[in-house]
């Protein structure tokens, strides 16, 4: 077994990942190696459900690292609006770009589409990678750590954990998570609706959670239907045809009858909170050290700052300091209390939402109207939803 020497080794080559090699490849003159237990993404298909909504801190990252402007508006299209309102009560949000001083809310990126972009760019960068590499055991010592592949074994001075939130590097660390699952299922499809979406994302509040429309090109929309245990087992079970009805009544008619462009896929909802992010030798970034709830879309905008505040401060350090506990303590305490906050809010929202007592939805929706009237109480909301 070969023995490789690199001063950062990153696991897990998904959005966060793979962005975050070519930032320190760029930035930094460190060796960079990046594993990934798959087999590099193909070409997409055009029929990908899955999209996540980008403000500008995570396009500015993709910028940087030279893949935004490869996203074609087929799979990155920017939004000018998001309207949310509740079924239960007659509470309405709007937020528009015009009143942020931006020119967009942010981009619905096709995310397998620019985890292919990112890489297929890191493949041709100075990154040492290996893909399809299986991991099999990670001991941390006084100077760095080690990594043991089916193909080698890694002396680095930092592990970074970027593999999700079941993260093996996690679980090998013995860093102990928190998850709490919410007994809800992510439905994802691709859709066309018979009004425009007019260049908003559109999310109800039901009391089985939301549903949240997010516009791409050629008027069609991802769609992300959070819905308790029970109604999404009875939603994935019915036909096409009468999903899409089913789709359309939740939507209170808003957008016209619905069609669907693509297969259903669902994914369990839960919170994932890493106790620490950092210890001698590593560092968890993006779902490794936090999962949220999707009503928001915030978790891949959060996985872009972790990756931005860590990048920053490894560009500091001389080779020596990567994996030392002074710098980076410095990390979390940049990036735990954000994302704890963040994680917070979501799963506050969604128990005000399943609340359906005629008081409280009254109270709602006179908070929702309240918000709505206050361009400094919406302004700060949309910031939120930008990812600022």
């Amino acid at each position: 077994m070969r023995n490789i020497r690199s001063d950062i080794v990153i696991v897990g080559a998904g959005l966060i990942g793979s962005a975050l090699a070519l930032w320190l490849a760029k930035y930094t003159n460190f060796s960079i190696s990046l594993v990934e237990r798959n087999e590099p993404l193909s070409q997409p298909r055009d029929g990908n459900q899955r999209v996540v909504a980008l403000g500008a801190l995570a396009t500015d990252f993709l910028q940087d690292v030279g893949v935004f402007a490869t996203l074609g508006e087929h799979h990155c299209y920017p939004y000018q609006k998001m309207f949310v309102w509740d079924e239960s009560s007659d509470g309405e949000l709007c937020f528009d770009a015009g009143n942020t001083g931006h020119a967009s809310l942010g981009h619905m990126i096709d995310s397998q589409e620019c985890t292919y972009q990112l890489q297929q760019t890191v493949i041709n960068s100075r990154v040492d990678c290996h893909f399809g590499a299986q991991a099999n055991a990670l001991d941390f010592h006084q100077t760095g750590a080690k990594l043991e592949l089916d193909s080698g074994c890694f002396d680095a001075k930092l592990v970074i954990a970027a593999d999700g939130n079941r993260s093996w590097v996690r679980q090998q660390a013995k860093v102990f998570a928190n998850r709490h699952g919410y007994n809800q299922r992510g439905i994802v499809t691709k859709i066309e609706t018979q009004k425009p979406h007019l260049e908003c994302a559109w999310q109800c509040f039901l009391s089985t959670g939301p549903i949240g429309i997010l516009p791409l090109s050629n008027n069609q929309s991802s769609i992300v239907w959070s819905a308790d245990n029970v109604l999404a087992e009875r939603l994935l079970g019915l036909s096409d045809q009468e999903f899409s009805l089913e789709l359309s009544r939740a939507l209170q008619g808003r957008l016209g009858s619905v069609k669907l462009l693509s297969e259903r896929l669902d994914f369990p909802l839960a919170s994932v909170r890493a106790e620490r992010y950092y210890k001698r030798g590593l560092a968890l970034v993006g779902d490794a050290a936090h999962s949220i709830h999707p009503l928001a879309g915030q978790g891949a905008n959060l996985g872009f700052k972790d990756a931005r505040v860590l990048g920053e401060l490894l560009a500091t350090a001389n080779q020596n300091e990567l994996g030392c506990p002074r710098l980076l303590s410095v990390y979390e305490r940049k990036r735990q209390p954000d994302n704890n906050q963040t994680d917070s809010l979501m799963s506050a929202l969604h128990q005000a939402y399943k609340f359906d007592l005629p008081i409280w939805m009254l109270a709602r929706g006179l908070g929702m109207n309240l918000i709505n009237t206050s361009d400094v109480l919406r302004n700060a909301l949309a910031r939120q939803a930008m990812g600022l």
